[in-house]
């Protein structure tokens, strides 16, 4: 499995495309928490709860300093991911399905999809970039008739899920190369991120916008007169 396997097509330089992260984007849900909530109903409750607090100190001091927050995440998911190990790609992929029904899609942001469904009424291809593994991703983008992705492939040997990355997250400086393939003019024609590193995917778009942005992205948005798309 790679990047573009979730891509129902090459680029084909006509059809302008909008690039959309997920999580904190297009929805509030968590993904760590569908996973870890999955396991809870699986019967793994004491396994969760402790991989949960063996973590939480560091957590803190991370949000208290302010430092290292963004690669002390992207450690808790993939060691998160480590415990399904072993896991068939049709296990896998049914705690994926129960994580979206039960976290992630509940907590869809209704104000996002229904400009996905605007750009997708008005012939635009609708591509979600995103640093989640791919059968997560999948799983989401499958309530999304038409829309396209790209995401973080993950390993399975034999069928079975080994725990490791084919490729680095799909975040940043890395997401904005995804794309690089299906600009038109030297432009996407519109993204929307909700955090400092979907900066680089956004410098891309000729309409960049700011989803309930975080502080660092805020300020960036406020001062590049970028759109700051949020209730009230």
């Amino acid at each position: 499995m790679n990047s573009h396997d979730l891509l129902t097509g090459p680029p084909d330089g006509e059809r302008p495309v909008v690039a959309v992260d997920l999580e904190g984007t297009l929805t509030a849900g968590s993904a760590w928490r569908g996973m870890t909530d999955y396991l809870i109903n699986q019967g793994r409750e004491k396994e969760a709860k402790r991989f949960v607090m063996r973590r939480l100190p560091e957590y803190y001091l991370r949000r208290a300093t302010g430092r290292g927050m963004r690669d002390f995440k992207n450690r808790w998911i993939h060691e998160l991911l480590q415990l399904f190990r072993g896991y068939s790609q049709a296990q896998f992929q049914e705690m994926t399905e129960w994580a979206v029904e039960n976290e992630l899609w509940p907590q869809r942001r209704q104000i996002v999809v229904e400009e996905i469904n605007q750009h997708q009424e008005q012939g635009r291809r609708v591509i979600v970039a995103t640093g989640l593994f791919e059968p997560y991703v999948a799983s989401m983008i499958a309530r999304l008739p038409g829309v396209e992705a790209i995401g973080t492939p993950i390993i399975f040997e034999d069928g079975l899920l080994t725990g490791r990355l084919e490729t680095p997250f799909n975040i940043g400086q890395r997401k904005a190369t995804a794309l690089i393939p299906f600009l038109q003019d030297g432009h996407i024609y519109a993204g929307y991120g909700d955090t400092e590193p979907d900066r680089y995917m956004l410098e891309l778009c000729r309409h960049p916008v700011a989803v309930y942005p975080d502080d660092t992205l805020r300020r960036l948005a406020e001062s590049n007169g970028w759109r700051i798309l949020e209730d009230g």
